[in-house]
């Protein structure tokens, strides 16, 4: 009986073995390993951080209270008011101006990182008794916090000849008009190449002129700032743009 029993059990290991030699398939008989899996990357932040830009302070003024060109400055009181203001300028690198002895132009330079800036004043007495006008020694540019006095080298018209001459005439700007009148434009203080002294009440006594100076290169008209002390209470500032 026992014999019985084991042939069986034989001829099924039997069977088995030969699944296994001819590579049939079908259930595996030993566990599969479990594939490893990929584990998923987190998502990355592409959000780019916004960065707040640092404002640029805006400029302090140099003066707080300014006139704009040709604006009228009333200075003096009673019977000698009087009225100034600034109403033109040019700027640039050089300018050309004649010699009335030789008839011939020459031009001027500045010294390296320099421009030169003419301005233009124009003084009226409105009142009835002559006055004193400030002189160009009272006339300042300011630039950058750096004050500007009229350039020493600009030949007036008694510096070159008989001061009843004609005054200096300047190529570029030598048919500007003045502000009151068509009469052309010459050095602040000089008439007909005479130096003034009083003003007298009325337009056709107006002084009417051109200031020259020396200043950086960098200067633009709206940072350029032109002050004016008319006496000692009245003082004011045109701002060129």
């Amino acid at each position: 009986m026992l014999h019985n029993r084991v042939v069986p059990v034989l001829l099924a290991g039997l069977a088995v073995a030969a699944l296994l030699v001819c590579g049939c398939t079908g259930p595996s008989l030993f566990p599969r390993a479990t594939p490893a899996t990929t584990a998923t990357p987190a998502p990355q932040n592409t959000t780019v951080p916004t960065t707040t830009a640092t404002p640029v302070p805006t400029p302090t003024p140099m003066f707080s209270d300014t006139l704009a060109p040709k604006a009228i400055f009333p200075f003096g009181c009673g019977n000698v008011t009087s009225e100034g203001t600034v109403y033109r300028y040019w700027l640039n690198s050089t300018y050309h101006w004649r010699n009335n002895q030789d008839n011939k132009y020459y031009t001027q330079n500045p010294p390296a990182g320099y421009q030169y800036l003419i301005i233009f004043i124009d003084l009226v007495n409105r009142g009835d008794t002559r006055v004193w006008p400030p002189n160009s020694g009272t006339i300042h540019v300011w630039y950058n916090g750096n004050e500007y006095f009229t350039d020493p080298d600009h030949y007036l018209p008694d510096q070159l000849y008989d001061k009843h001459d004609k005054p200096i005439q300047i190529q570029e700007i030598e048919y500007f008009h003045q502000l009151h009148s068509s009469e052309y434009v010459s050095d602040f203080e000089y008439s007909h190449g005479g130096e003034l002294g009083y003003l007298y009440p009325g337009e056709s006594n107006a002084e009417d002129g051109y200031l020259i100076y020396v200043v950086p290169a960098s200067l633009t008209p709206d940072q350029a700032y032109v002050q004016i002390a008319f006496n000692n209470n009245d003082t004011a500032v045109w701002k060129l743009a």
